[in-house]
């Protein structure tokens, strides 16, 4: 899971690797091949481009990955178990700039027990 230091990407899938070393061409090949000579596509780099390629990585700087945790953006507890809700539930309950963050389902829940009583109370908007 090590990181593109070129891209930032997952250095196994991205495709800077072929950028690179000059192997995509869109003139002459085509999508069947993502753009790389049939014989790279099939068989991948050959020893001599491999070579090339950890050196670049190299005199780029390699970036190890490094797995930080999914943390609950209230209380902070770690790895909470992952659950779903609408788009619509989760923009009603949760504020702007905290929808992207996670929470668990503790704080979700003690959320909504915050909100609820709060909205019964307010006057019904009609015409």
């Amino acid at each position: 899971m090590e990181r593109c230091p070129f891209c930032g990407g997952q250095l196994i899938s991205c495709d800077c690797l072929y950028k690179l070393l000059g192997l995509i061409d869109r003139s002459k090949y085509d999508k069947d091949t993502a753009f790389l000579p049939p014989d790279i596509y099939a068989n991948g780099l050959t020893r001599k481009q491999a070579i090339r390629w950890e050196a670049m990585l190299n005199k780029k700087g390699r970036v190890p990955f490094i797995e930080y945790p999914i943390v609950c953006a209230k209380c902070g507890a770690l790895w909470p178990e992952l659950f779903m809700v609408s788009n619509a539930e989760w923009e009603h309950y949760i504020q702007i700039n905290q929808r992207r963050n996670v929470l668990c389902r503790k704080c979700y829940d003690h959320i909504k027990e915050l909100i609820d009583p709060l909205e019964k109370r307010r006057p019904n908007k009609k015409g």
